[in-house]
């Protein structure tokens, strides 16, 4: 996602930061200024300016220095894209801790390799 993605007067999504594990809902916002590095909504009354992160593209970052950042999208499955891809990433850390990664076969560990490789078997 690229502050291209957003136009002046468009309803966009704002999803406050993770608290024990899972996300809130997301809050509808107005932009209200798209510019070369920033992208301004009204929230609450009060503007509040995102910008593009370097590591990520499905989103954009609130740019504030203290406090968590929140997070900017443009449609609501974007949204509910990036809360899914966060419960995957969480299962998958979780389904290959030191601890359990031990009790799978070597038949799913070379399939789990295959696919997450692209297919290729080494």
């Amino acid at each position: 996602m690229t502050i291209k993605d957003f136009k002046v007067g468009q309803t966009a999504y704002i999803l406050e930061d993770r608290y024990q594990g899972a996300f809130g809902t997301a809050t509808e916002v107005e932009v209200t200024k798209v510019g070369r590095r920033y992208v301004t909504v009204r929230d609450m009354g009060r503007e509040a300016r995102f910008y593009e992160p370097a590591n990520s593209t499905t989103h954009l970052v609130e740019d504030r220095d203290y406090g968590a950042k929140r997070l900017l999208f443009s449609t609501t499955g974007a949204v509910a894209e990036h809360k899914e891809l966060i419960d995957l990433q969480d299962w998958a850390q979780e389904a290959t801790s030191w601890l359990k990664v031990k009790r799978y076969s070597l038949d799913q560990l070379r399939e789990v390799k295959k696919i997450l490789e692209g297919g290729e078997e080494t």
